[in-house]
């Protein structure tokens, strides 16, 4: 039987961040419309926590609300 794989494999200029990313959805997407909404949603949550996430620690806390300790530069 026939073994059929695909692949997708992106260079990524990592001066260019979010370009970049939006090209890699964009070539998932393309490449798995019948699953389009579950990835953007998948994406999308990713993205919700991950903020969340960083306004946590901008608080001072970490995401089990304890204290995070910061590096002031001291």
């Amino acid at each position: 039987m026939a073994k059929i794989e695909a692949k997708l494999k992106c260079e990524l200029d990592p001066s260019n961040p979010v370009f970049e990313t939006l090209q890699v959805i964009h070539a998932m997407v393309s490449n798995n419309r019948i699953h389009e909404k579950e990835i953007l949603l998948g994406i999308k949550d990713a993205i919700e926590k991950r903020i969340s996430e960083i306004e946590m620690i901008n608080k001072g806390v970490d995401a089990n609300g304890k204290p995070v300790r910061r590096d002031n530069g001291n």
